[in-house]
Order: structure tokens, then C-alpha cells, then sequence
């Protein structure tokens, strides 16, 4: 519980891995001297904040699933697995619906690396304006690409690198799910839909260099990097 409010994360690990490693879902690879998919219940159960937890999963992972992480993960936070679908918001209406809490969470399991206070401010937020995201500044100069030529220079103050956990007030992420769903309509994250269906627009918390998706396999030795405390 916070503030009197139950509060649920759905971590998503239903993906292929097909660049990283694909013969082995990345999720379940070993980093820092646990699967990655440790790392973020770790991460939740420990924050103190969680009072359920859903994974969902490949259905063609489930020994694995159950060999290199439930089968070691010993904690009072009920955790529960649901098999996921073929596009990421389909996943996403998997967890949703064996959750039972008031604000609940959605990350996805190849982020291993993200901080109790980033969980925290994210859910203050949300508690307060319905639902937020943690997003990062380019630092990089941004410009459009037209048939392989450079465009012109975008104005990066007006963009953000979109991470997750995203928060939600639970009742909000489930009806603009739902409804995108039964309109056939998809986004690349929950936040999506919830500012396109609900009209909702989410509160950007500041993001975390850290927070990495593991996409290729240079970022897992960045990732270890953090975890290990070896970058600054």
C-alpha cells in the first residue's frame, strides 16, 4: 500500500529478443549475476510499494520463466504469470486484467535498471493527475531525414525519449486499453493510449540515464555497468 492506495506493477517479457542474443529471450539472459527479468521485480518488491505483481510472458519461455526466475524469487508480494500477445498492447491487456489495485504500473522487463525514487515520484504523480512516464532530454542534436538527406533541425526541448515504468491510475489505463482495442487501434506504449483515447495527457517525470532498454548486446555491458555501480 501507498497513501491507502494498492498498487500493482505488470512487467512485460512476452517479447523475442531478435536483437539480442535471440536464441535465448533476453529477459532470461544473466546480467550482473541474475536474469534480467530479476532485477525489475527486485527492484519493485523492494520499494516497499508493491502489492501485486504480474509478469507476462512468451508462452514459448515458460521453463524458462519458471527455472530462472520464479522458481528463486521468494518474496510476500503475490506474483502471477499470463501468457502475452502478439503486439506489445496486447501484453500490456494481458497483465491489466489479472491486476486488483488501485494505481498500477507497467514496465518492460528489459529496463533492469531504474531506482525506488524514480517508482515513487512516478507514482506521486500519477496519484495526483492520473497517470505519468519518465522521460529523458535528447542531448543530441535532432534532425528530420528526408530520402537519406539531412532535414531541417528539430527543437529538442520540445522532444523526450519516452522509458518505463509508466504509472496509472488503474481504472484509467483499463478503459482507454480496451476501448483501443475494440476501435483496432494500437500504440507503441499505454501512455499512448491513454493520452489518445482517454485524452489524458500523462506527467513526464525526469528519467534516468540508467534506465536502459536492453536492445543489442553492447547495451548489456553499459547496463552491468550501472548495476555494478561502475558508471556515474
Amino acid at each position: 500500500m501507498y497513501a491507502d492506495k494498492s498498487i500493482g506493477a505488470v512487467i512485460l517479457a512476452a517479447g523475442k529478443s531478435s536483437r539480442a542474443d535471440g536464441r535465448v529471450n533476453k529477459v532470461y539472459r544473466e546480467l550482473a549475476g541474475s536474469a534480467v527479468l530479476n532485477h525489475s521485480l527486485t527492484c519493485f518488491v523492494e520499494s516497499g510499494i508493491i502489492d501485486q505483481l504480474v509478469v507476462v510472458f512468451n508462452g514459448n519461455d515458460a521453463e524458462l520463466l519458471r527455472e530462472r526466475v520464479v522458481k528463486g524469487f521468494n518474496c510476500e508480494v503475490p506474483l502471477e504469470a499470463v501468457p502475452g500477445g502478439k503486439r506489445r498492447q496486447d501484453s500490456s491487456w494481458a497483465g491489466l486484467n489479472k491486476v486488483d489495485t488501485n494505481y498500477v504500473f507497467v514496465h518492460d522487463g528489459a529496463r533492469p535498471n531504474f531506482s525506488f525514487r524514480l517508482l515513487k515520484d512516478l507514482l506521486d504523480k500519477a496519484i495526483s493527475c492520473g497517470a505519468s512516464y519518465p522521460g529523458l532530454k535528447p542531448v543530441d542534436t535532432v534532425r528530420r531525414l528526408e530520402g537519406g538527406f539531412s532535414g531541417e533541425t528539430v527543437d529538442r526541448d520540445k522532444l523526450v525519449r519516452v522509458q518505463t515504468p509508466q504509472c496509472f491510475e488503474y481504472d484509467l489505463l483499463y478503459d482507454a486499453i480496451e476501448k483501443s482495442i475494440e476501435e483496432g487501434n494500437y500504440y507503441t506504449d499505454d501512455a499512448g493510449a491513454v493520452m489518445n483515447v482517454a485524452k489524458v495527457k500523462p506527467v513526464v517525470v525526469p528519467g534516468e540515464r540508467g534506465n536502459i532498454k536492453l536492445t543489442t548486446n553492447e547495451d548489456f555491458a553499459v547496463v552491468e555497468k550501472f548495476l555494478r555501480g561502475d558508471e556515474g
